[in-house]
């Protein structure tokens, strides 16, 4: 055959490989890993072969199996043209689709193929060392590893972690730090080694062992910016907050412009919630950095929560043509505007969230307002007419205008709407749970004990649902021993819950156990400054002949809930 009609098999490859539907390079971490971000190419002589027709008939036969979803037959048939042509390209092929199909028993050898072929290709290497380490064969990843230590681009230092990054994977942990010691040994006083070793120790969850590196580096190095990021984070993991931040806050000392610092140090401060300071951080980065739209929004969230509005709207002001703030940014400026009283200019904020995780919730505010300044039907017609996306908006907006109806004491109307919607989503939890409270304000104890009861069939441990349904029982019924298991169940599932309390203070109450039922009710009156648990805690109070300490109770309630119908009631009852 002349050398016209001589191809390499890779032309061939690449030209069916472009109409193929197997993917050319999408591993993820559920499927077996292969290490290489992107292709590399391949490096060396690379061998002619013969496209005879026997070879293009298995060429064309491995990728149509490849399109017809036989991704193993597909693997198989590469590995088998790669072992004999002894061309690179092939094995290549067929590791890329075993991986993909998690097929280790070709992936093993065609990724060992490969880098015999092709022994200078690092995404050969790293990808049959990631193979090896994934299946527990970690020790025989060693000289793989070895080999892209040297030869990464970016020189050892780059090599170290992406050999960390490797070894994370590792089923055995133990041996995966072994290796990385084996590999870095002679090199105690390398910044690098020491550093991806830590790195690799805190990404297997061996904490201490990365302190201890970390402590041996950073007595070496004490400016190493990334091994004090991650000491902080070693030490956060291990709940040691205090030690984080006085770690952080000590290297800001010697770093005062390190910007990564401080920010990780204000994030840290945060969810310590030491926001004051905080708050502080992130103002110094502003000055360093006025447009970062991820500071901004941090400096917003922080002077909103300081009831600082006038600063927030500066902030957020700025953000809302952002396109990974915008819907955060209109909806806070929609907060401040209805905490100023500025309910039109509120519902304008509100209206203009677009379409995404913030937008239904900024409709059913919207909602809220139009029904106090414009009336309840047009906000009913507000809701009614919004563009929904999905069958989760629809169930909110159902929510919504029920919700409304039972504010303005609606409650007839407002069991329509949900019995509408529960004719289009049967057993949606959230549905049922809220006619069943608003069945409750309708005396129709019977479907509320029904739609409880559908909910805890699906979902037994739902602490909200068996609360509501002990709580009625106690309060409307004389099955108060029913409800005392009820209540029991809930209050084993949340203790701190202040509703959950007041329910087996309650209950207690009901079954005449007056010094139980002061203990629960005191434990919820400490977590919530609610004027129903007050009304309660002030009922038994009275009863158990502690009539000052009630009326004690019952005074400091009306300071803050002056308008709460059960405690007014409460107290009428009791002291008319």
């Amino acid at each position: 055959m002349s050398n016209m009609h001589r191809l390499i098999i890779a032309g061939a490859v690449l030209a069916l490989a472009g109409c193929s539907a197997v993917p050319q390079h999408e591993e993820t971490q559920e499927q077996l890993p292969a290490a290489a971000e992107t292709a590399e190419p391949l490096e060396g002589p690379l061998p002619e072969v013969e496209l005879t027709p026997e070879l293009l008939y298995q060429l064309l036969l491995a990728e149509f199996s490849g399109q017809a979803g036989a991704l193993n037959l597909s693997a198989s048939l590469y590995l088998k043209m790669a072992q004999e042509t002894a061309d690179p390209r092939l094995a290549q092929r067929a590791t890329r689709i075993a991986i993909y199909a998690r097929d280790l028993e070709v992936a093993l050898p065609a990724s060992r193929l490969w880098v015999e072929l092709s022994p200078q290709n690092a995404e050969a290497r790293q990808t049959a060392a990631a193979l090896l380490i994934s299946s527990g064969r970690s020790d025989e990843a060693l000289p793989h590893l070895e080999n892209l230590l040297h030869a990464a681009p970016g020189g050892e230092s780059q090599g170290y972690m992406l050999i960390a990054n490797l070894l994370s994977r590792a089923q055995d942990k133990a041996q995966a730090i072994a290796l990385m010691e084996q590999l870095s040994a002679g090199q105690t006083d390398n910044p690098d080694a020491l550093y991806a070793t830590a790195h690799l120790a805190y990404q297997l969850d061996m904490h201490e062992k990365a302190e201890q590196l970390l402590d041996t580096l950073l007595a070496r190095h004490p400016d190493h910016t990334q091994a004090l990021l991650l000491q902080a984070r070693v030490l956060h993991g291990q709940g040691k907050g205090e030690a984080a931040l006085q770690s952080l806050q000590q290297a800001l000392q010697q770093n005062p412009d390190n910007d990564q610092l401080r920010m990780t140090y204000a994030r840290m401060l945060v969810e310590a919630s030491r926001l004051a300071e905080a708050r502080q951080e992130f103002r110094l980065l502003n000055r360093h950095q006025p447009d970062d739209r991820d500071v901004l929004y941090a400096l917003g969230l922080l002077a909103l929560e300081a009831d600082d509005t006038t600063e927030a709207k500066g902030h957020f002001s700025k953000l809302i043509n952002d396109s990974e703030h915008e819907a955060e940014a209109r909806f806070a400026l929609g907060q401040i505007a209805e905490s100023r009283k500025q309910s039109g200019e509120a519902i304008k904020w509100y209206q203009s969230v677009p379409h995404g995780e913030r937008y239904m919730e900024a409709q059913l505010q919207a909602a809220r307002l139009i029904a106090q300044v414009q009336g309840l039907e047009e906000a009913r017609r507000y809701l009614q007419e919004l563009p929904l996306d999905s069958a989760e908006d629809q169930i909110q907006r159902y929510l919504a205008e029920a919700e409304l109806l039972s504010t303005h004491e609606r409650y007839e109307e407002a069991m329509a709407i949900y019995d509408e919607a529960l004719v289009l989503f049967i057993d949606n939890r959230r549905l049922l749970y809220a006619r069943a409270l608003t069945a409750e304000k309708v005396d129709r104890l019977d479907i509320l004990e029904q739609d409880l009861r559908r909910v805890l069939s699906m979902d037994p441990d739902n602490a909200q649902s068996l609360n509501a349904l002990g709580y009625t029982l106690t309060d409307r019924t004389n099955r108060h021993q029913e409800a005392l298991g009820y209540i029991e169940r809930a209050y084993q599932l949340r203790p701190d819950d202040p509703a959950i309390l007041d329910s087996m203070g309650w209950v207690h109450y009901r079954l005449g156990r007056l010094e139980e039922a002061i203990k629960y009710l005191q434990q919820a009156a400490e977590a919530a400054n609610d004027g129903e648990i007050a009304a309660h805690l002030g009922e038994v109070l009275w009863v158990s002949g502690r009539k000052e300490e009630a009326m004690k109770v019952w005074n400091e309630a009306l300071k803050s809930a002056p308008d709460n119908k059960v405690l007014q009631q409460t107290i009428e009852r009791f002291n008319p």
